[in-house]
C-alpha cells in the first residue's frame, strides 16, 4: 500500500513533495502499511513575529497492533508515533560548507544561531493550536526543524542539514539528535485520535484561513505598499549604500515607507529586521508583512527569497547580551561598583543639600535649586530629586534628622540593590548592559581585560559555546585566551548579522547605547531608522542624534514625508493640532484625503454604566464593520492603568521592584497587580470579541486574531491604529503623566524651556496624550472624569469652539 502525502494550501517550491513521499514508502511501508503524511503549504497565520512556518510537516503512524515504524537508537529501538515538525527553510547558504563546533553550526565563521526563532516557533504554534484549535496542552509538543539547504550533511537538535529534505534525511535527523519520544500529540496515539487526524487537520486548515484574513485597513496597507514599492526609486538606490533617516510627524507614513524598504530589502533576496519598542505593535507589522508575502507568494508561485523578522529592541538587545556573555559578567561585579556610584553621588547630594535645609528651604524651592545648579551632573540631580521625594515623605523630618534619614536613604538603596539578581540583570540595569555590550562589540580587547574575562572560563563556558582551543590548561586551571575570545564573539556577531538590513521604528527614542550598538553590529549603510523628532520623544528625555555616533559624523540621507496624514481624518486632525498648540507643541498635522471628516465624541459623564459603554462600543465596531473592516482593524480600547480597575477588587498586591536608571541611580517603583478593566463584567457576552491585553500575565496569551478588537493600556499603543478609537479617562492619563519623574527632565536640555519645569511636564504630558490620539482613522471617543482638570480644561475650551462632526455625549449616544 502506498502512503501519499496531503497537501494543504498549495505546493512549496523549495519541498519535493514526489521524493518525500518515495523515500517515506521505502522505509516505512516495510513495517507500517497505514501512515499519513500531511504537508501545510506557507502556513498563513503569523503566529511569530520572528520566523514564519514555511511548511507544518505533520507525520502519524497508525497505533493499531503490528503496524509501527521504529529504528533503533544506541541499544533500544524507537518508535515513531506522530510528529508536528513547523518548518523554516534557510536556502541562501548553499556555498561554504557547514560544519558542526562543538554545539554550533558555523558557516564562514558564522554562527549559525536560531535558537530564538525555534523557541518563538515552538511556544507560539503550541499556543495557537491550543488556544484557537482545541488542542490539549498537557499532550502536545511541538518540535520546530530549521532545514538548511547546503550538500554538507549535519545534524543537530532542531537543525538538519541537507541537499533536500526527503524522509531519508528527515530519519538521519532523528537517528542522531538527543530526542528519543517521537509524539507530538498523545491523542493521536489512540485508534479513535489517529482516526480523527484528518478532520482535525482540515479544522486547524480552516481556522488559519479565518485567522489569515485581511480587512480594509490591512488590504489598504498591503496595497499602499505594492505602490510604493513600484513607484518609490529614490531611497530604493540609497538601501545598503548610506545610513536613511526618515523623518516625519506622526501618521505621516515613516513606518509605511520603512516597511516599504524592508519588502523591497527581502524581494531581491537580502534579510531584514525590524525593531520596535512596542510589543503589540510587533504583532501588527508581523500581521502586515505576513499578508502582503501571501500575496507575493501567490503572485511568484514560491516564497520569499529572503527573512524578514520583527522584534522589539528590547528582546533584540537581550539576546545580543546574552549570547556575548555580557548578563552572566555583569551579574557580580555590577552590584559593587553601583554601591560606590551611590555612596559618592550621595556625598555630592548631601552637601549640596544639608546647607539649604538649615536655611529652612521649602522642597520647592529645594527642587528648583537642585534643578537649576551648574554644579551637579544630570545623573546626580536625578538622584538628587528622588532623595529630596524621600525627605518630603518623611513624617518627623526636621533639619536635625537630616543625617539619620540620609543614611536610611542610602542603607535602604544598598538592600535594594542586593534584591537585582543576575537573571533580572537585563531589566533592572538595562543602561549599563547596553554600555558593556557595545564595549564587547568595539573594544573587545578592553572588555576582556577590564572584566578579567581569562579568569571567568566556568562563567562563560556555555554561554559563549568556547571551544578547546580558545583556552590554555595549566596548574592554575583553565583560562580564556584574548585570541579565542575574540574568535568567538566574532562568529557569535556574524551570526546576528546574517546579512541583514534593520529598519528601526520611533528611533528618536533611542538611548546613545542602542544607537551606537546597531551602527557598530551592522554599518550604518545597513540602518534605515524613523525619527518623529522631539515631538515624538516619549520613552527617554534627550532627542537621539542619529547623525553622530561615538564622536564620528555618520554619512546619512535624510528623507521627509509630508506632514499630511496617511491615517488621521480632519475632525481628529484638527482636534490633535487644538491639543499640541495648548502645550506649546509644533504639531500642525495635515489630515488624509478623504471623502468625510470622520467623527470626535466626547464624554464627560461620571458614571458611565455597563449599557453606555456597551452602545459604545456596538457604535464604534459597526462604523468599521461597515468600511469593511476586521473586528481587530475596527476598534482599538485604551485604559489609564492606575484609575480603570474593578471596585471589588480590593486585594490588589503592590511589590517593590528596583531598576537602575540611564544615570546610574537606583529607582525602585511599585508593581501592581492590576486586576480586570472595571467594565468587563458588563461585557462578558462580547468576551469572545476582546483581546485583554491588561492582563498581568501575557505570556500564555495568543496573537490577537482578526476578529478580536484590543483592550491595552495607554502606554502599549504606539505605532497602532484603528478605524475607531476608544479612549477611557484620558485626563487622569494626562495626570499620571504629569507626576512622573521623567516629566521634570524632559527637554532639559532645550534652552529655551530649561527653566520652565511645568510647561515641559505638561509638554511631556500632553505628547504623550497626542500619541493616543493619533491612532484613529475615522472615529475617536474620548470619555473625561473631570472637565475642571487641566486637560478636561482643554477639551471643554475646544467644545466651546463649537466645530463640526465633534459632539459632547448625553444620556444617549445619538444627541437628540
Amino acid at each position: 500500500m502506498s502512503i501519499n502525502i496531503t497537501a494543504i494550501n498549495g505546493r512549496n517550491p523549495l519541498f519535493d513533495y514526489e521524493a518525500f513521499e518515495s523515500s517515506f514508502n521505502q522505509l516505512v511501508s516495510g513495517t507500517a502499511l497505514d501512515a499519513q503524511v500531511f504537508a501545510f503549504n506557507n502556513f498563513p497565520v503569523p503566529v511569530s513575529s520572528e520566523a514564519n512556518i514555511d511548511l507544518l510537516l505533520v507525520l502519524a503512524v497508525n497505533p493499531e497492533k503490528g503496524n509501527f515504524y521504529r529504528f533503533k537508537k544506541k541499544d533500544r529501538y524507537v518508535y515513531l508515533h506522530n510528529l508536528v515538525i513547523p518548518v523554516k527553510f534557510v536556502s541562501h547558504l548553499k556555498t561554504a560548507p557547514v560544519t558542526i563546533s562543538g554545539l554550533q553550526l558555523l558557516h564562514d565563521a558564522e554562527v549559525l544561531d536560531y535558537s530564538t526563532e525555534i523557541s518563538s516557533l515552538r511556544f507560539n504554534l503550541t499556543n495557537y493550536l491550543v488556544h484557537k484549535c482545541g488542542f490539549q496542552k498537557d499532550q502536545l509538543y511541538v518540535q520546530p526543524l530549521i532545514f538548511i539547504q547546503n550538500p554538507h550533511e549535519q545534524v543537530l537538535d532542531n537543525y538538519l542539514v541537507a541537499p533536500q529534505l526527503d524522509f531519508f534525511a528527515l530519519n538521519r535527523y532523528f537517528l542522531e539528535s538527543t530526542s528519543d519520544i517521537f509524539i507530538s500529540y498523545k491523542e493521536w496515539k489512540t485508534d479513535a485520535g489517529y482516526a480523527a487526524l484528518p478532520h482535525q487537520l482540515h479544522a486547524l486548515a480552516e481556522q488559519a484561513i479565518r485567522d489569515s484574513e485581511i480587512g480594509f485597513l490591512t488590504r489598504r496597507k498591503t496595497e499602499r505598499l505594492g505602490r510604493q514599492l513600484t513607484n518609490e526609486k529614490t531611497l530604493f538606490e540609497e538601501l545598503n549604500k548610506n545610513l536613511i533617516i526618515i523623518h516625519g510627524k506622526a501618521g505621516t507614513g515613516k513606518s509605511s515607507e520603512l516597511l516599504t524598504l524592508m519588502m523591497k530589502c527581502t524581494g531581491n533576496g537580502g534579510n531584514a529586521l525590524f525593531l520596535s519598542y512596542n510589543k503589540l505593535l510587533i504583532f501588527d507589522i508581523a500581521r502586515t508583512i505576513k499578508a502582503h508575502q501571501n500575496i507575493q507568494c501567490l503572485e511568484r508561485g514560491g516564497s520569499m527569497p529572503g527573512e524578514a523578522a520583527v522584534l522589539t529592541l528590547h528582546s533584540f538587545f537581550y539576546r545580543l547580551a546574552r549570547s556575548l556573555g555580557v548578563l552572566h559578567v555583569l551579574s557580580a561585579a555590577r552590584l559593587e561598583k553601583l554601591q560606590h556610584h551611590l555612596k559618592e553621588r550621595m556625598r555630592l547630594i548631601y552637601n549640596f543639600t544639608e546647607p539649604l535645609l538649615r536655611q529652612q528651604s521649602g522642597w520647592v524651592s529645594l527642587k528648583q535649586a537642585l534643578r537649576s545648579t551648574t554644579t551637579l551632573d544630570t545623573g546626580a540631580k536625578e538622584a538628587g530629586l528622588d532623595f529630596i521625594r524621600f525627605l518630603e515623605r518623611s513624617e518627623d523630618f526636621k533639619p536635625a534628622h537630616f543625617n539619620r534619614l540620609s543614611k536610611e536613604y542610602y542603607e535602604r538603596k544598598v538592600v535594594l540593590l542586593s534584591q537585582v539578581e543576575a537573571s533580572k540583570t537585563f531589566i533592572a540595569d538595562y543602561y549599563d548592559v547596553l554600555e558593556n555590550t557595545l564595549l564587547a562589540i568595539s573594544e573587545p580587547e578592553v572588555y576582556f581585560e577590564q572584566h578579567g574575562i581569562a579568569h571567568k572560563h566556568s562563567l562563560l563556558l556555555w554561554a559563549l559555546h568556547l571551544q578547546e582551543h580558545q583556552v590554555v590548561r595549566n596548574e592554575g586551571g583553565v583560562k580564556i585566551t584574548l585570541e579565542g575570545f575574540m574568535e568567538q564573539v566574532s562568529r557569535i556577531l556574524a551570526g546576528h548579522q546574517r546579512n541583514r538590513t534593520v529598519f528601526v521604528d520611533e528611533a528618536q527614542d533611542c538611548h546613545r547605547f542602542e544607537k551606537d550598538i546597531l551602527l557598530s553590529l551592522y554599518g550604518a549603510n545597513n540602518l534605515v531608522v524613523a525619527n518623529g523628532g522631539k515631538d515624538q520623544l516619549v520613552r527617554h528625555t534627550e532627542l537621539c542624534n542619529w547623525e553622530v555616533s561615538q564622536n564620528k559624523k555618520i554619512a546619512f540621507k535624510k528623507y521627509y514625508t509630508r506632514n499630511r496624514s496617511f491615517r488621521i481624518k480632519k475632525t481628529v486632525a484638527d482636534f490633535c493640532n487644538f491639543v499640541a498648540a495648548q502645550f506649546n507643541i509644533d504639531f500642525h498635522l495635515e489630515p488624509m484625503d478623504a471623502p468625510d471628516d470622520g467623527e470626535l465624541l466626547i464624554d464627560f459623564r461620571q458614571q458611565n454604566p455597563d449599557t453606555a459603554v456597551k452602545e459604545v462600543f456596538n457604535h464604534l465596531a459597526l462604523k468599521g464593520a461597515v468600511n469593511g473592516c476586521t473586528r481587530y482593524e475596527s476598534l482599538l480600547v485604551l485604559l489609564e492603568s492606575n484609575s480603570q480597575r474593578a471596585t471589588d477588587q480590593g486585594e490588589l498586591q503592590e511589590r517593590p521592584a528596583v531598576m537602575v536608571s540611564e544615570h546610574g541611580n537606583i529607582r525602585e517603583t511599585l508593581h501592581r497587580r492590576k486586576g480586570g478593566w472595571k467594565y468587563m463584567p458588563g461585557l462578558e457576552t462580547y468576551k469572545d470579541r476582546f483581546w485583554d491585553g491588561t492582563i498581568d500575565d501575557k505570556s500564555q496569551q495568543a496573537v490577537p486574531g482578526p476578529h478580536e478588537s484590543r483592550i491595552i493600556y495607554y502606554e502599549s499603543c504606539r505605532g497602532l491604529e484603528s478605524w475607531s478609537v476608544a479612549c477611557f479617562a484620558l485626563d487622569k492619563f494626562f495626570n499620571q503623566k504629569l507626576e512622573e519623574p521623567d516629566a521634570a527632565l524632559f527637554l532639559a536640555e532645550d534652552l529655551f524651556l530649561a527653566t520652565d519645569v511645568e510647561k515641559r511636564r505638561q509638554m511631556f504630558a500632553a505628547t504623550w496624550v497626542l500619541m493616543a490620539l493619533t491612532r484613529v482613522i475615522d472615529t475617536l471617543y474620548i470619555q473625561l472624569n473631570d472637565r475642571e482638570s487641566v486637560f478636561g480644561k482643554v477639551v471643554a475650551a475646544y467644545l466651546a469652539l463649537d466645530p463640526a462632526h465633534v459632539r459632547e455625549l448625553g444620556p444617549h449616544l445619538v444627541k437628540q
